[in-house]
């Protein structure tokens, strides 16, 4: 028999920081939650920040990195005195092509059929980051990033693990010649995703807003405000 009060505070990753509020009171385990926004919103920022909450927990925090842009430094800055155990508790993949990025996420599944209960977070950033610059046919690249998805969306339903994953933005016109902010991948990405956050930068420059654009018990359009900090956000 499950304890419905003590179930309810094991099925999201609190932060301690107002994407909290946001959320209800975390990211949530079991889904695969989609953050965008345009370069310098605050994606990786929070994404790293996430990764080290979890690891000062004592639990594993899978990285897979796609832009080759983690910071070791930020890390360190993030996690203070507590960097050697959070070092130990993140595992950063690089990967240099979209099919790499493929195998990279089937290795890690595999990994984590032993090791599933030691882990908290899988996060992807970015999704699409090689999907852009692949060579492959636009039919080929949509079919792989659907099988890519598919597989985090089970690993995060098999294994009670929170997958983020981060995306990119374009600008789309219609005929009238309005501007519409859209999320990379389509449909692909969108349907898989069953939280979705947008960031956007604020008026002053370390300040960040994020609005929920998707969730599956909260209502679309939800804001906070956060900031960017030399200790992750705040």
């Amino acid at each position: 028999m499950k304890v419905l009060a003590n179930f309810e505070d094991n099925l999201k990753i609190p932060t301690n920081s107002r994407i909290d509020d946001l959320l209800n009171g975390g990211f949530e385990k079991g889904t695969v939650t989609q953050i965008f926004g345009p370069p310098s919103s605050g994606k990786s920022n929070l994404t790293l920040f996430l990764a080290v909450t979890v690891a000062k927990t004592g639990k594993k925090a899978i990285y897979i990195d796609t832009e080759g842009g983690i910071s070791i430094d930020r890390i360190k800055q993030i996690a203070g005195d507590d960097f050697t155990d959070v070092a130990n508790n993140i595992m950063v993949f690089e990967p240099t092509s979209f099919q790499e990025q493929g195998e990279n996420i089937g290795a890690i599944e595999l990994w984590l059929r032993k090791n599933h209960d030691s882990t908290d977070v899988f996060i992807l950033d970015s999704a699409v980051a090689l999907y852009r610059v692949d060579d492959m046919k636009s039919s080929r690249l949509n079919k792989e990033l659907g099988k890519q998805m598919g597989k985090l969306s089970k690993i995060a339903r098999s294994y009670d693990i929170a997958v983020v994953v981060t995306n990119q933005i374009y600008n789309s016109f219609d005929d009238e010649g309005n501007n519409d902010i859209r999320a990379v991948g389509g449909m692909v990405l969108q349907y898989w995703s069953k939280v979705i956050i947008q960031l956007e930068r604020g008026e002053e420059t370390d300040q960040r807003i994020a609005t929920l654009k998707r969730h599956r018990s909260i209502g679309e359009g939800r804001q906070v405000v956060f900031r960017i900090t030399s200790r992750g956000i705040s």
